[in-house]
């Protein structure tokens, strides 16, 4: 996996993030990304996905809008089947971030990508083979068997961080944003197929597809 936009810089969203996959203990291969670090959090660090020594299968992107179509058409080039984009300022904004959003949905597709996101809090996987918190939220749940979609971020740090303190567990967490790619119906497939969950949450402001 790679973090594109990881940091050293204090309070950054990209030092935060990078930091609780590394703390998380996630069982893969994380590479942070950022042409202005030699290092991120004491791991060596890439000037641009291109450099890294091996195609990521996941690509976290955490870069000023106006760039991530460019990461993303990188990220594709390279070979990686999906991206995660944290970074906001699309539709959300109306205006260009429209066109913005269409650009990268565009991309995504292109290179057959699996997009979750913009505008989103990320991804949680509390299975003990991959343990990944690539999230703002700065602790693992503990693991159960509830899978979590939310399509507000803030409501869902907020679910996150109240089922820690309560001791309730959770299988997945996606924070799906603007749903520009994958929507709570493709989500709610494949946590419906997943043998460690037996609840689905979700929380949507509307639905994409009513069928």
């Amino acid at each position: 996996m790679a973090v594109v936009g990881a940091s050293n810089r204090a309070g950054a969203v990209g030092a935060s993030l990078f930091r609780n996959v590394i703390q998380a203990g996630f069982r893969g291969v994380v590479y942070p990304v950022n042409p202005s670090h030699s290092s991120v959090s004491g791991v060596h660090c890439y000037p641009d996905i291109a450099a890294l020594p091996e195609v990521p299968d996941q690509a976290v992107v955490i870069v000023p809008a106006a760039l991530v179509p460019g990461i993303v058409e990188e990220a594709g080039r390279a070979g990686t089947k999906g991206v995660v984009v944290i970074s906001s300022g699309f539709r959300e904004v109306g205006g260009e971030g429209i066109a913005l959003e269409a650009k990268l949905v565009e991309v995504a597709r292109r290179y057959q990508m699996s997009l979750v996101g913009p505008n989103c809090f990320g991804i949680l996987n509390t299975d003990e083979s991959v343990s990944l918190n690539s999230t703002f939220s700065s602790s693992l749940p503990p693991r159960g068997n509830i899978a979590f979609i939310s399509q507000s971020g803030a409501l869902g740090a907020g679910i996150i961080q109240y089922g820690i303190s309560e001791r309730i567990g959770f299988s997945q967490f996606v924070s799906v944003g603007n749903r520009a790619g994958v929507d709570e119906n493709e989500l709610l497939r494949a946590m419906a197929d997943d043998p460690a969950t037996r609840v689905i949450l979700l929380y949507v402001e509307s639905l994409a597809d009513g069928r």
